[in-house]
């Protein structure tokens, strides 16, 4: 009576220890395989990450610019502050937006996974393995996302500053604080992924083998 079990907690210890590595290479298949929803997922960061650097460049920008500089790029001097005010709004409603994307594309991530996992589970892999799996796929695509998004972010930025401040441009934003807004915007695109994915990959692995088997797709 108490062989089953005792096989079924080695198979179970035994693809739970496995090296995190073959974790890794696991997570990367997945990807692969659902290439489109991973897509979808990336581009959604891209765009809020683009934004939050775009942002934080532009702003830069009209700090280190002097007045007489800024009313012959045609920037709004008086009310500036106020303008400032709303544009970081809408920089946190974007990120916003990005989260509940990024938690909905990985919900049905996990919808169309039900058999896999079941059949994981089925063969012993533990709550652990199938919680790591799904927080390392959103570590690579908030990390590939918050990547191009950053470049993007800048580029938009440097080559509307040459547009509104000339070869002063170059300038006004310090390398120092350009190195910050890369990591900040960086951190928080990889951040608010892993945050996303945190209730997904939770209910993954808190599912039933049996629940998931029966699952009709």
């Amino acid at each position: 009576m108490g062989e089953p079990n005792a096989s079924a907690s080695a198979a179970g210890s035994e693809i739970d220890a496995l090296p995190f590595r073959k974790i890794i290479s696991i997570a990367l298949k997945g990807i692969r395989i659902r290439i489109w929803r991973s897509l979808i997922v990336v581009s959604g960061i891209i765009l809020a990450i683009a934004f939050l650097s775009y942002i934080l460049c532009s702003d830069g920008f009209i700090q280190n610019a002097s007045e007489e500089l800024l009313r012959k790029a045609g920037v709004e001097v008086d009310n500036m502050e106020d303008q400032r005010v709303q544009t970081y709004w809408m920089v946190g409603l974007a990120l916003l937006i990005s989260f509940v994307g990024i938690v909905n594309a990985m919900l049905m991530s996990v919808t169309e996974r039900f058999r896999e996992i079941g059949t994981m589970k089925c063969l012993g892999a533990l709550d652990g393995f199938v919680l790591k799996m799904f927080l390392i796929e959103s570590v690579v695509l908030g990390s590939v996302g918050a990547l191009f998004g950053v470049g993007l972010g800048i580029f938009l930025a440097y080559f509307e500053g040459v547009f509104l401040f000339g070869h002063a441009m170059w300038g006004l934003l310090p390398v120092g604080w350009l190195f910050l807004v890369a990591v900040g915007s960086f951190i928080a695109g990889v951040v608010i992924t892993v945050l996303g994915a945190v209730y997904p990959a939770r209910e993954a692995a808190k599912m039933l083998p049996v629940v998931a088997l029966r699952a009709e797709l």
